[in-house]
């Protein structure tokens, strides 16, 4: 459902805002986009029609134009609220006038929502622009509809798959089913061959009936395949229908039922599935390197090394895709190394479980071996194994061998991963924001044509339903022997060529100009003036799809058929709804100067050219795209408007498409220039005419620069969007973007430094000779001496340390109490944004060396992949300083991120002393006044708390993290934190002096989401919530509680100073065995404690204990 554009952007927006839902259908998912002008929002809330938050999805790395998700099932017939917020924080809305109510066949917009107490409008909808369903994913004509279960089946001996049998018509790159409404107890889904070949496999086992699961590997036009579901050799339920078969759709053909594991089938039942279509994919088809389905879990005392697979690059990559295989389980970590197991990069992935996917952001080169692995970082683990006959390719990449035991290679099995493919190139950099558009199937050819004479271009003529950017079309099976095919408008001038000499039937060609909404175009391909073949098929116009509809056939050159298309048997648009396209003149930050229209070049081009703006208010920078067409520049300037150079910027490195920044400030009513060249060589430069004036909310476009100072009223040249800098970023982008006037020192080649020496000292030497601190450090591969606390105080612009793609500082003197030191705890003006990325900093050479990695008091922080290498002794000989990484983001209307921070190796156990004054983990203290989010980060056996942020005034958000085994608290949460998606493993209680509880809500009202905690020999309580919270939210929680434990698994607690606001948890499990009779497992000794939708597994001691009883709403009780 489209809520339409944003028409403006409402700044200084502090409350939740969003949309009013109300359901016509029970919903599985609800997918939303970020609208194009809202930005800094930080999360996304699911509410009941009174506001009670259902859900909650962290999405402060998204921008405008992302999407998320929420998976909570909605009801029929009831209201819900869509919203967002930036935790109090400022943050700006698009908003966008609708004719209330939008519906679909599934829902309905009624209201917008612009305040946190749901404060309606019915004329506004606020921050998200599209919302799908679970329904609304693909095309409708593309779904598979399998019939309603007509009954529920079960024996004792029903335990072998059952499920669909499939035709593919169409290469699709994956299938999603839906579980019919009968089906129960299933654990495992299958894609397989025709002959029961497993060729993809996902973990089910959390699924209900109702909900979806993917399968994404590719399915080719005229296979057969088999989707069939059972639970791991048990008996389950499965749902059957009587059908009719075939059953089809556009792209599928369901042939027959599969109601045994040998793939016995009936003509007249499906099985387990009720709907299956094609799965929303932006990966093309062939870029997957398959790795097979797991045979066999393996686990043993030993197995403790990293296990995984070797690739080899064809092609560069931007980074790697990989999903864990479904036998494979207990891992916390993940590595890429290069293959002699350098570590260029570590993921903790201890929140993830079997069919979980997780990316690896460092660029990869061509024609080069890595290794890519998981462990669990010393403790025993499951690798899921399967026999492979290697190599395995895919378009990009190449499996060589399996990696068993750290750095062992194996010829015959593959380990851990079953699938890897590279991530899209500038995933993270979004030119366009939209969404991916449907395909437009041209039939299957009938005949392939060629006489000598047929030497013109032939194709298909398209109408655009809607504005789209590029198009995806795929050469039909029987042309053969075009060279080129062409994009043009409906009188024939070519808008976009590509050569595709080296393509063949199957193969797809994109063009990549802008379609605009109403236009007609047309796409064709030919030989070059020689004769090829051209595929053909009898066709019934028009076609249509969404975004596009296919009037008639082009069979030569001009010539228009009513019954035929040729060349081409499916188009695609790459994406529609795009948020860049739109009329020159609008009231938001955009200044759109249009798609070129002609690249210009001749010997004497060699002066600027660009484009004269006027400013209608004060703006402190310009982001510029380089247009399509341009090439060969080096430079562009900023001058004013007597050519003054107020900034300039090298372009080398960029191409069209890209976008750099200019940084001058621009007085408001002052007129500038904005220009390329190629330092005095010719160069290419995009020319479109456009109509000055071009009037954004700040800026407007008088006239084009074609020569040096000359104008034109007609063109503009080089440069087709100008924005404001700053004006589409949200506060993730503003913390992760390096400022372009940053100063980069690479500390190996720079002559002041000495990289070989104690770089610590030499980089602070280096910036006591600076007028100011705006530098980033960049340390090539390698291990460097850090034997001098970094200490930085003061209002410093930016400073930065990155390894590239990864270092190591060794800290060898006892002096050295703290590797990084950021302003202090009574400066009011401390360094104002601080960068640390791809470092590890090793104190692991003898038991006596002590010393944390970070406290930072900074405006802002970024902490991306770091690792402190070797366990602390705080109570040593040579102590070190308490806090082993704090964060305090001073600003409260800024946030910082620490992500990937590993502490694997803990402090050593005095058992004499307090477990205070041992050193903490991770922790934020006061002055902390702004938000902290943690994300996937690790940490194990800190005797003073793990993950300790409930003692700060400021918001921490903890998600995707791990601690394992602290004492005091793990998990410990105070006013307005939260936690969600997190793991706690409490295994070593009996072997410690001060265990630690598991999830403790400590202060406030905290909230804790989706928790699963393995508390096999807990020492302490495994969740506790006591009387410093006044209450507290506990939504999603998994517990495990072994049969030597005397602790309870939940304790809550309060005194006289408790100002009780209620605590709820629900969606709970809690598995408890312990063996403690006398010690119930949950024990409430406050009053305001409710217990909803849950289980208490508890067969050997009481379940419910204390002074009071919880109010139960749902429980089950075993």
């Amino acid at each position: 459902m489209a809520l339409e554009n944003d028409e403006q952007a409402q700044f200084g927006q502090t409350n939740r805002s969003g949309v009013r839902l109300e359901t016509r259908t029970a919903i599985d998912t609800l997918e939303c986009r970020l609208s194009a002008r809202t930005t800094g929002v930080v999360t996304a809330y699911l509410t009941d029609d009174s506001g009670a938050v259902l859900e909650r999805q962290t999405i402060a790395s998204l921008e405008a134009g992302d999407t998320f998700e929420f998976e909570t099932g909605l009801e029929a017939d009831e209201n819900y609220w869509i919203l967002c917020d930036a935790h109090g924080r400022e943050y700006v809305r698009g908003r966008a006038a609708v004719d209330y109510p939008l519906e679909s066949d599934s829902l309905a917009v009624t209201h917008g929502i612009f305040t946190g107490g749901g404060s309606r409008s019915n004329t506004y909808r606020y921050c998200i622009d599209r919302i799908r369903t679970g329904t609304t994913t693909s095309d409708i004509g593309a779904v598979l509809d399998l019939e309603r279960d007509g009954e529920a089946q079960s024996w004792s001996g029903l335990s072998n798959r059952s499920g669909v049998r499939l035709n593919a018509t169409e290469t699709i790159s994956g299938l999603e089913c839906r579980v019919s409404t009968e089906t129960a107890g299933l654990t495992t889904a299958y894609l397989t061959d025709d002959s029961g070949a497993v060729i993809d496999q996902q973990s089910i086992d959390d699924l209900e009936a109702g909900e979806t699961f993917v399968l994404d590997t590719p399915l080719e036009a005229g296979e057969t395949y088999w989707v069939v579901c059972d639970a791991g050799g048990q008996r389950y339920t499965r749902g059957r229908a009587a059908v009719d078969y075939p059953l089809e759709s556009d792209v599928l053909e369901a042939t027959h039922g599969i109601f045994a594991g040998d793939g016995a089938r009936t003509e007249n039942y499906r099985y387990c599935i009720d709907r299956i279509q094609p799965a929303d994919s932006s990966i093309p088809i062939g870029a997957t390197l398959a790795l097979g389905s797991d045979e066999q879990g393996q686990s043993w005392s030993s197995l403790t090394e990293p296990s995984g697979v070797r690739l080899e690059t064809t092609e560069a990559a931007d980074g790697l895709e990989c999903r864990l295989s479904t036998e494979t389980s207990g891992i916390t970590t993940a590595y890429l190394t290069t293959d002699d197991g350098v570590v260029l990069e570590r993921q903790t992935i201890a929140a993830l479980g079997a069919g979980d996917a997780f990316t690896f952001d460092t660029a990869l080169e061509a024609g080069t071996a890595y290794r890519v692995l998981c462990g669990a970082r010393g403790q025993r683990y499951t690798r899921g194994r399967t026999p492979v006959d290697y190599p395995l390719e895919s378009d990009s990449l190449t499996a060589t061998h399996g990696v068993f035991s750290g750095t062992e290679l194996s010829n015959s099995y593959r380990y851990c991963f079953d699938r890897i493919r590279p991530t899209a190139s500038g995933q993270g950099d979004v030119d366009y924001v939209g969404r991916a558009g449907s395909p437009l199937g041209l039939e299957s050819d009938d005949q392939g044509q060629s006489w000598s004479s047929l030497t013109e271009p032939s194709g298909v003529r398209l109408e655009a339903n809607e504005d789209v950017i590029g198009l995806e079309c795929r050469l039909s099976t029987e042309t053969d022997g075009v060279t080129t095919a062409y994009l043009t408008d409906d009188s024939g001038a070519v808008l976009d060529q590509q050569s595709i000499d080296d393509l063949e039937a199957g193969d797809v060609v994109e063009f990549d100009a802008e379609l605009v909404a109403d236009e007609t175009y047309r796409i064709l391909c030919d030989a070059d003036g020689q004769r090829y073949v051209r595929g053909r098929a009898a066709v019934d116009y028009p076609l249509e799809s969404d975004s596009l509809t296919a009037t008639h056939g082009i069979f030569s050159g001009t010539e228009l058929s009513n019954s035929y298309r040729y060349c081409f048997d499916w188009v695609r648009p790459d994406v529609v709804d795009p948020v860049w396209i739109g009329n020159a003149t609008s009231d938001g930050p955009l200044l759109d100067l249009g798609s070129d229209e002609q690249g210009q070049s001749w010997s004497s081009l060699t002066e600027p050219s660009g484009v004269r703006i006027h400013a209608t208010e004060a703006v402190d920078g310009l982001e510029c795209r380089i247009s399509a067409a341009t090439e060969g520049i080096t430079t562009a300037f900023l001058t004013d408007d007597a050519g003054t150079v107020l900034d300039q910027r090298s372009l080398e490195n960029l191409a069209a498409g890209d976008v750099f920044e200019l940084d001058a400030e621009l007085e408001a009513d002052e007129t500038y220039r904005i220009l390329c060249d190629a330092d005095g060589q010719r160069y290419v430069r995009g020319r479109a005419a456009v109509d000055y004036p071009i009037a954004s909310d700040s800026l407007i476009a008088t006239h084009g620069v074609f020569s040096g100072a000359a104008l034109s009223s007609s063109y503009r040249y080089c440069i087709d969007r100008i924005q404001p800098a700053g004006s589409n970023r949200g506060l993730t982008t503003a913390l992760e973007t390096r400022p372009t006037d940053v100063t980069i020192v690479n500390v190996v080649d720079h002559p002041s430094i000495d990289a070989d020496g104690d770089l610590s000292a030499e980089i602070l030497a280096y910036l006591e000779a600076q007028d100011e601190t705006n530098h980033a450090f960049v340390l090539p591969t390698g291990t460097y001496t850090w034997n001098t606390e970094f200490d930085l105080d003061g209002p410093h612009e930016y400073f930065e340390i990155s390894g590239d793609p990864r270092a190591t500082l060794q800290v060898r003197d006892h002096d050295v109490d703290l590797a990084f030191l950021f302003g202090r705890w009574g400066n009011t003006n401390p360094p104002r944004h601080v960068v640390l990325r791809n470092l590890d900093v090793d104190i692991d050479d003898q038991p006596e060396r002590d010393a944390g990695l970070l406290i930072a008091h900074v405006d802002r922080c970024l902490i991306d992949n770091v690792e402190l290498v070797g366990q602390r002794w705080r109570h040593g000989p040579e102590g070190g300083d308490r806090y082993t990484c704090m964060l305090n983001t001073r600003d409260e209307a800024l946030l910082s991120i620490v992500r990937n921070l590993s502490l694997p190796d803990g402090d050593l156990e005095d058992s004499s002393l307090s477990s205070v004054g041992h050193s903490i983990g991770i922790s934020a203290d006061p002055p902390h006044n702004g938000l902290n989010i943690w994300a996937q980060c690790y940490v194990e056996e800190f005797v003073d708390n793990g993950l300790y942020v409930r003692n700060s005034p400021g918001d921490n958000i903890v998600t995707h993290s791990m601690a394992v085994n602290c004492g005091n608290g793990n998990i410990r949460l105070g006013e307005a934190d939260e936690s969600r998606d997190c793991r706690i493993r409490l295994d070593e209680g009996a072997n410690q002096a001060h265990p630690g509880a598991g999830l403790w809500l400590n202060g406030g009202q905290p909230i804790a989401e989706r928790t699963a905690i393995d508390g096999s020999d807990a020492g302490n309580d495994i969740v506790r919530v006591n009387s410093g919270a006044d209450g507290g939210h506990i939504r999603g929680l998994r517990v495990f509680c072994g049969p030597e434990v005397r602790a309870p698994t939940v304790r809550c607690t309060y005194t006289s100073e408790t100002d009780l606001q209620g605590v709820l948890i629900e969606d709970f499990e809690i598995h408890d065995i312990s063996e403690a009779s006398n010690h119930p497992s949950v024990r409430i000794r406050r009053p305001d404690v409710t217990l909803r939708d849950g289980v208490l597994d508890v067969p050997n001691r009481p379940a419910l204990g204390g002074s009071e009883q919880p109010e139960l709403d749902n429980v089950e009780i075993r």
